[in-house]
Order: structure tokens, then C-alpha cells, then sequence
């Protein structure tokens, strides 16, 4: 199971359940397969279950939560289901993990994935991401479109624009997933999970800072990745950090210096997560807000 598979198997769901609009009815799929959804008290950072009561598979979501949370945790549950992927978080989803990854098993960040594709449908986000900038400001706008988290609605973003853009999430300094748009990978500027964050970048400056809330920063196309390339372009930073997780979540937007051919070759290895969606087109086609 890659993420490849995760998206195509969202996909397919959405198709098959005739959903075409936004925000796009989770109980709806839920229904679709089988499943009850109930509303109801949990203990705190617990943010739902699957259990099954009277031959019946119910999907338990904490009442408490936020409705975005609650609308990615439904999904979740059913991407489990789904993907055919057992629990590794005990019976119950801790609110603290969902659109984590440090210490978190592989599982369930596919799980992760499967619920963004199910929130932000690609046949939806595509002409919108051609449409506006990437920008704090619409995102938010696209948030409360579909009914997602920024997170979802950037990386999604990212992936069906045209433009240069990346987006990056790291966590305690460290990037741990990036997302880099078709024209950057083309232009073969690829964003590294590992490396630390660079030392002049918004996302650095918040998380020394402690302070939440939006950053900005100019810096260069090599400060954010070792390709060769990265050096033909300049690199626009909004930033925003959430104290708790010690996460950060960067939006770059690359801009080209001068216009010449790109390289045959680059410094260092690209990220696997870099060729996410790259040869799925079809149709179609992360869950609180952080801050």
C-alpha cells in the first residue's frame, strides 16, 4: 500500500457514491458503505472509533470536537475500512495524531491521506487552484468552501496548480512532508523530508519565536532545496506555527530569476512523497484548524 493507491481507492469511493459537490456530505459515504455515524461524549483527545452493535459498524466521533475535526476523523474511520488497513492506534483515534507524523505508523498517515482526498476532490480544487493565488487569504477562503483544514486545502492546492508553489510541513525544525507542484517538480526543484529547516525561513523564525499566527519571509530557492536548479529562482514564504505540536506549516511560491535550461542533473535525491498524484488524472481527483 503507497500513497498512489490511497488516493485512487478516494477517488473511486467519491465516484461511486456520486458525490460531485462541496462540501462533500462524510456521512453521506459513510451510508453509502454501510456505516451508522453517532455523535456522542468521549473522553477528552479521543476523537472517534469503529465498533460494530448489532451487526450494524458504527463510527463513533467525539461531539466535543470541532465539525472539521469531525468530518476528518468520519473519513478516517472509513479509510481503515477502505484501504483495508488495521488500527495502530488502539480502538480509539487520539486528536492529538490525525494529520501528524512524527512517531506515527505508516498506516495511519495513509489513512491521513485517503480522508484529504475525500474532503478536497481534485475535479474541484483543479480549476480553483488556476483561478486564485496561494495565499493565507484564500485559503481560508477554500477552507471554508470545503469544509477542510487549511492543511487539507494547501497541499491540495500545490498539487493540481500550475504555478511554482510548494507546500511544507515540518515539525519540531525538521520538514517531515512537502508537496511541490508539477511545474516546480518539472523545473526539478524537489523539498527534502529530513533536512531542517532553513535558517533565514518564516517557518524557523515562528518556531524560535514560540509566537503563532502568520510569518513571512523572502529567501532563495536554495535555501529550501539542494537541485542544481533551485538556484534559478527566489522564494516567497507565508508561514503560520501551532505552539502545541511545535508544527509549522510553510507555503513557498518560487519565482524565476532568469529563464535558461534546466539541468540534467541534481545534488541530492528527491523526496519519495514528491510524485504523489503525479500519474493519477482521473476523476476525481489534511481536520481541525491549527490556528
Amino acid at each position: 500500500m503507497d500513497e498512489n493507491i490511497a488516493v485512487a481507492r478516494a477517488r473511486k469511493l467519491l465516484k461511486d457514491a456520486g458525490i460531485t459537490t462541496v462540501p462533500v456530505d462524510v456521512e453521506t459515504l459513510a451510508s453509502f458503505l454501510g456505516f451508522q455515524v453517532s455523535r456522542t461524549e468521549l473522553a477528552d483527545g479521543e476523537a472517534g472509533c469503529t465498533v460494530e452493535r448489532r451487526r450494524k459498524i458504527c463510527i463513533w466521533v467525539n461531539q466535543n470536537d470541532s465539525p472539521l475535526r469531525q468530518r476528518f476523523t468520519i473519513l478516517h474511520e472509513i479509510a481503515h475500512h477502505v484501504l483495508e488497513l488495521p488500527s495502530r492506534h488502539g480502538e480509539k483515534v487520539p486528536s492529538d495524531e490525525l494529520e501528524r507524523f512524527t512517531g506515527r505508523h505508516p498506516e495511519e498517515v495513509l489513512c491521513d491521506i485517503f480522508a484529504a482526498e475525500c474532503l478536497v476532490p481534485w475535479v474541484i480544487i483543479q480549476p480553483l487552484a488556476e483561478e486564485k493565488d496561494f495565499t493565507l487569504e484564500h485559503l481560508a477562503e477554500l477552507a471554508e468552501l470545503f469544509q477542510a483544514s487549511r492543511s487539507c486545502i494547501a497541499s491540495r492546492f500545490a498539487q493540481a496548480s500550475g504555478a511554482h508553489l510548494a507546500f511544507v510541513v515540518a515539525e519540531e525544525g525538521v520538514v517531515k512532508y512537502s508537496i511541490v507542484s508539477k511545474a516546480l517538480r518539472e523545473a526539478r526543484v524537489w523539498i527534502t523530508k529530513g533536512i531542517p529547516l532553513p535558517q533565514d525561513s518564516a517557518a524557523a523564525s515562528a518556531l524560535k519565536s514560540g509566537i503563532s499566527g502568520p510569518h513571512e519571509a523572502d529567501t532563495e530557492g536554495l535555501d529550501w532545496s539542494n537541485s542544481d536548479d533551485a538556484s534559478r529562482f527566489a522564494c516567497y514564504e507565508q508561514a503560520t506555527y501551532h505552539a502545541p505540536t511545535k508544527q509549522t506549516q510553510s507555503i513557498l511560491i518560487f519565482e524565476e530569476l532568469e529563464q535558461r535550461p534546466v539541468s540534467s542533473g541534481y545534488r541530492s535525491a528527491r523526496d519519495d512523497r514528491d510524485d504523489l498524484l503525479e500519474e493519477i488524472d482521473g476523476y476525481p481527483g489534511w481536520s481541525k484548524p491549527r490556528y
